[in-house]
C-alpha cells in the first residue's frame, strides 16, 4: 500500500520512502558533488564481543552513533577498535567538499567511552600508483587533503623543482594553469580497547559527514541508480514532481546525499542485538527516501527505524530534495 503527503510509504525488500510536501529554502548546493561514506566500528574478528545495541541519527548537519558492546565471556579483551573512511582520491574531478580539510581529522570526528572523552590516534597514508607517499608530502609541508585551499596554497608556494619531483612520482600533474593533486588519502581513527568480562561498553562518536550535492532533476525518476540507492517509490516520485512545480525552464531541486557504512557492524560476534536508525530531512517541508523497513514518523523532519538482531546486507544511502529558491 503506498501513502503520500504526510505519512510513510512501505516497499518490500527493505524499501523505505518518507515524503513530507511544502515549499522550503533550500540547501547551498554544487553541481554533483560527492558524498563520502563513513560509519561503523571495526575491529579484528573476536568472537567474545557482541554489539549490544546501536543507535543511529544521521542527517546532513551530524551523525552520531550511540553503542553498547557486550563481552560474552569470563575474561577481559582487549583489541584495537577503528573508524575507517573511504579513500579520497584526487584527480581532475573532484566533487568532495569537507567539513574541515585543513586538519587530518577533517569530519571533526569525536569520541567517548563510557561518557569519558577518549582522543584517537589518527593514521594517515597518502599513496600515488599504489606506494606510500606520505613522507614526501610531509617533508614537503603540503597536507595530506588531496584538495582544499591549505593544500593548493602549499603546493604553489613549492619550488620548481620540487613540483617537479612531485610531479614525477605521480603526485600531482603541472599544468599551464596550476597543478592537480593526484594522490589518495586514506584515514582511519582508531584505539585500544579493553572490555571487562561479563560487561558492557558504551562507545559514542559523532562526525559531521561529507554529504554530496546536486540538482535532483526528473532524469532521476527513471534511474536505475537512484531508484535502488534511495528506494524511491512512486509516491516519492509524485511528490518531487509537486515539489519542482511549473517552471520548465528549471525543473529542479536541490539534492542532498548522505551515506553511512552499516555493514561494518558484521564484524562484531553477533547480529546488533538492538538497532535504532533515526533520519533527520533537516527542514519539514523537504522529501527524503531511503531504504528501510519498520519505519515510523516520529517528528515533522524524523523517522525511526527499529530492528532486533539486524544483521546489515547493504549501507545506508539517504537522498534529500528541496525546491530551488527562484
Amino acid at each position: 500500500m503506498t501513502h503520500t503527503e504526510r505519512t510513510v510509504s512501505r516497499r518490500p525488500i527493505a524499501a523505505f520512502a518518507a515524503v513530507l510536501i511544502a515549499i522550503a529554502s533550500p540547501a547551498s548546493a554544487n553541481d554533483a558533488t560527492a558524498e563520502l561514506g563513513a560509519g561503523g566500528l571495526l575491529l579484528v574478528y573476536n568472537p567474545a564481543i557482541e554489539m549490544a545495541a546501536e543507535n543511529l541519527y544521521v542527517s546532513a548537519n551530524e551523525v552520531r552513533v550511540d553503542y553498547r558492546f557486550r563481552n560474552i565471556t569470563k575474561a577481559p579483551v582487549t583489541v584495537t577498535v577503528a573508524f575507517p573512511l573511504p579513500p579520497i582520491a584526487g584527480g581532475f574531478e573532484i566533487g568532495v567538499v569537507l567539513p574541515n580539510d585543513a586538519s587530518e581529522n577533517f569530519v571533526n570526528f569525536e569520541l567517548t567511552v563510557d561518557g569519558q572523552p577518549l582522543e584517537p590516534q589518527v593514521y594517515s597514508r597518502a599513496s600515488a600508483l599504489g606506494i606510500d607517499r606520505t613522507d614526501v608530502l610531509r617533508n614537503l609541508g603540503v597536507p595530506l587533503s588531496p584538495f582544499g585551499e591549505a593544500t593548493y596554497l602549499a603546493i604553489d608556494a613549492l619550488p620548481a623543482e620540487s613540483k617537479r619531483d612531485l610531479a614525477r612520482l605521480g603526485l600531482i600533474i603541472l599544468e599551464d594553469w596550476g597543478t592537480i593533486p593526484m594522490w589518495t588519502l586514506e584515514t582511519a581513527f582508531y584505539w585500544e580497547q579493553t572490555f571487562p568480562a561479563g560487561a558492557e561498553v558504551a562507545i559514542s562518536h559523532r562526525y559531521e559527514p561529507v554529504v554530496g550535492y546536486g540538482f535532483f532533476g526528473d532524469y532521476a525518476f527513471d534511474d536505475p541508480y537512484y531508484r535502488d540507492r534511495y528506494c524511491m517509490d512512486d509516491a516519492f516520485i509524485a511528490a518531487a514532481r509537486r515539489l519542482m512545480g511549473p517552471d520548465a525552464n528549471f525543473p529542479y531541486l536541490n539534492e542532498q546525499r548522505i551515506e553511512y557504512i552499516l555493514t561494518t557492524a558484521n564484524t562484531w560476534a553477533s547480529p546488533i542485538r538492538d538497532f535504532t536508525l533515526t533520519v533527520d530531512k533537516g527542514a519539514p517541508d523537504a522529501l527524503v527516501s531511503f531504504c528501510g523497513e519498520g519505519v515510523t514518523r516520529t517528528s515533522d523532519t524524523t523517522f525511526v527505524d527499529r530492528e532486533t538482531d539486524y544483521y546489515p546486507e547493504r549501507e545506508l544511502h539517504v537522498l534529500i530534495v528541496t525546491p530551488v529558491e527562484p
